[in-house]
């Protein structure tokens, strides 16, 4: 494993689970507009669903090595309103690919 490997979906489920009502300030900061937003929720009713489309679009409109956790943490590091648990979240995949990466 590299250390610039994008996110998989599961890993991203991971992350919207830990997302609260900021979901879509995260959005915002993630280059979604209001209508994706819109999109996004009148396609699926579930919220963690929800979540997790918006950042799998994310996901989508990076290149190739960059939708790993530290490029998501590095879009998000000016909302004040990321939650600890999102941010340890993302710590520790960058943390998990560092030790896989040096063996």
């Amino acid at each position: 494993m590299t250390l610039d490997q994008d996110m998989s979906e599961k890993q991203l489920l991971q992350v919207a689970k830990r997302l609260g009502k900021e979901w879509k300030q995260v959005a915002i900061y993630l280059d979604l507009n209001s209508r994706e937003l819109d999109d996004i929720q009148a396609a699926e009713k579930d919220v963690t669903m929800q979540k997790l489309k918006m950042l799998v679009e994310w996901k989508s409109r990076r290149r190739a090595g960059e939708a790993t956790a530290y490029h998501l943490l590095k879009s998000l590091e000016e909302l004040d309103d990321l939650p600890n648990e999102v941010h340890q979240t993302l710590k520790g995949m960058e943390k998990t690919i560092d030790n896989r990466a040096a063996k």
